[in-house]
């Protein structure tokens, strides 16, 4: 019986959820001195080894949160794959008064919308989205509502309609909103959203990251003026046969009328005056050949 609430529970346990199942205060004693349990968080068990997996981490602490606890903030975010690095905290919503605990950081809000995903439950995405924002710089929050849109999570008119006079988080959310930017959730990479967040702050067309072109996807491509930049990061563009692949890349790009920049990610980071005057001056070339 144990194993089998540990299996649904990706092997963490409650202590409650085995006395009510008509297992022993002793029993539960007997399991701990063999070694079967072992403590995770007070009431809180892993089932036959201290150490869990990923869901089985996050499970432990939704136990002790109390039932009808769920992901919450950065944590639900980062488990839907919103957020690129998991959060150091696990952020729990759970009804009751139970205190947070070590890693596990719990708030009380008095309505809590589940459901699950993955095998867990979590908040809804714009009640998330709100107590998340606290956390998150405003390009950040801008990336996560990009991706939930590209994912189909979630639409814009229906985070505005969650939003509300008073609620916290609300008008960090709203800036978000009012600068979202979809090809955000379109780009690989930190090179790729940086490049991306330039054009925007020097007023350049933002253009469509990955799109294919035949056998290849250029990191940013302008359709009309049928001109792509190419990103060159550190480790995948150095050794002989990754400039080999380069320049092969760029010879069948430019064979097919494509203009082609290419920046390293120093000159992105370091030299952005000049990064996006090349741009703008590539662009206007472009569309005048074009007309």
């Amino acid at each position: 019986m144990a194993a089998d609430l540990a299996e649904r529970g990706f092997g963490a346990l409650a202590r409650r959820h085995l006395l009510a199942r008509g297992i022993s205060r002793d029993q539960v004693g007997g399991w701990l001195r063999r070694g079967l349990l072992h403590p995770r968080y007070p009431g809180t068990y892993a089932w036959g080894r201290a150490e869990l997996g990923t869901q089985g981490e996050l499970a432990a602490a939704l136990l002790y949160a109390g039932d009808g606890a769920a992901l919450g903030s950065l944590t639900a975010l980062w488990w839907q794959g919103l957020l690129g690095r998991r959060p150091a905290l696990i952020h729990v919503d759970a009804p009751g008064k139970k205190r947070s605990h070590t890693d596990i950081a719990i708030r009380h809000p008095r309505r809590i919308e589940r459901h699950v995903h993955r095998g867990l439950p979590v908040v809804s995405l714009p009640d998330a989205l709100l107590a998340a924002s606290r956390h998150l710089t405003r390009d950040s929050l801008r990336l996560v509502l990009a991706r939930a849109e590209f994912k189909r999570l979630l639409s814009l008119q229906e985070l505005e309609g969650a939003l509300g006079r008073g609620r916290t988080g609300t008008r960090g959310l709203r800036a978000a909103i009012d600068a979202h930017m979809p090809q955000l959730a379109r780009c690989e990479n930190g090179l790729e959203r940086s490049f991306v967040l330039l054009c925007e702050a020097e007023r350049i067309e933002i253009p469509e990251p990955n799109v294919r072109i035949g056998r290849y996807r250029p990191d940013m491509f302008w359709r009309h003026a049928r001109l792509v930049v190419e990103l060159d990061g550190d480790a995948a563009h150095s050794t002989p046969a990754q400039l080999t692949a380069d320049r092969e890349r760029q010879a069948w790009l430019e064979s097919r009328g494509l203009g082609v920049l290419r920046f390293r990610r120093l000159e992105v980071k370091c030299e952005r005056g000049r990064v996006a005057a090349e741009v703008r001056g590539a662009l206007a070339a472009r569309a005048g050949l074009a007309s």
